[in-house]
């Protein structure tokens, strides 16, 4: 529900964007549905980053979902299937429009935080990744479930999974497994963890922030509540991981790909071990030649 709508009926709206203290803090507000994000909501997401980058009392952006179980779950999947039944075109104009927003993020003047608690997948991996500073959590499950569905890594998500070590990038983008907060970190899709219960009181620290904050004062305030850690169990396996994915053709890896999983089914569950099968084969092609590879 756009923020016009929501007034007239006496509710919330579906994103709440406002100054607190020192932040423009933007706030996806659908909890019923882990904050899906609607084309309106990506409108009005960009309508703020206006507003605050113009706004001099405005240091930095504190991006945050309702709720408690995550940032965001993706996009509006229903409202982009019943567009898809009547032949429209949202598809075409919600994805340009979400493209554009993502590289603004990536681009954004002023210190962007994303707290990255809970589930972070699909478009909410575009609005976070892309920031300056990405706060992950021991909730945060984050993945990019649209490899699963017959598509490429979304929201820019072949330019993060190409900044991952070795052929760590190769792997998430191939069978879109889920990261961990530990995990996101050490494949560069975050930059910090900070327990969950300690997010509020991170809060505070960046709304008391001085208005001319620069991004070594916004690290030092996140490092401060931070517990250093820096890999996760996919860490463990890159040796691995390396020797299953380093090759230069699709086609070639596919065997060695299905005993990776086999072995690995000790370490995750057969649903997981089994999660590259599901896909198609061209969103796989798309996604190791955007790694560097050939199809």
């Amino acid at each position: 529900m756009t923020a016009s709508r929501a007034a007239v009926a006496g509710q919330e709206p579906d994103l709440i964007a406002r100054r607190e203290g020192a932040a423009g803090v933007i706030r996806l507000n659908r909890p019923k549905t882990i904050n899906a994000v609607t084309l309106e909501m990506f409108r009005d997401i960009d309508k703020a980053l206006d507003e605050f980058e113009s706004d001099p009392a405005v240091g930095l952006i504190l991006l945050e979902g309702a709720g408690d179980r995550g940032l965001c779950a993706g996009g509006d999947i229903r409202a982009l299937y019943e567009s898809s039944k009547v032949k429209g075109d949202l598809g075409k104009i919600l994805w340009r429009e979400e493209y554009i927003l993502n590289a603004r993020i990536a681009k954004f003047p002023k210190p962007y935080v994303a707290f990255m608690d809970g589930i972070v997948m699909g478009g909410g991996v575009g609005l976070s990744a892309h920031g300056r500073h990405r706060v992950v959590t021991e909730r945060t499950k984050l993945a990019m479930p649209e490899v699963g569905l017959g598509f490429f890594p979304d929201v820019g998500g072949t330019w993060l999974l190409s900044r991952s070590p070795g052929e760590i990038g190769t792997y998430f983008g191939l069978t879109g497994q889920t990261m961990n907060g530990p995990d996101a970190i050490y494949a560069r899709f975050a930059d910090a963890v900070v327990p969950s219960s300690k997010l509020a009181a991170l809060r505070e620290a960046l709304l008391d922030l001085r208005a001319g904050v620069n991004s070594a004062d916004v690290k030092s305030a996140i490092d401060g509540l931070a517990t250093g850690e820096m890999s996760g169990p996919v860490a463990a396996l890159q040796p691995r991981i390396d020797a299953w994915f380093a090759h230069d053709r699709m086609q070639a890896g596919a065997g060695i790909s299905r005993r990776a999983g086999s072995i690995c089914q000790r370490r995750f569950s057969r649903r997981r071990a089994r999660g590259g099968h599901r896909q198609g084969p061209q969103p796989a092609l798309v996604a190791a030649a955007d790694r560097g590879g050939h199809a």
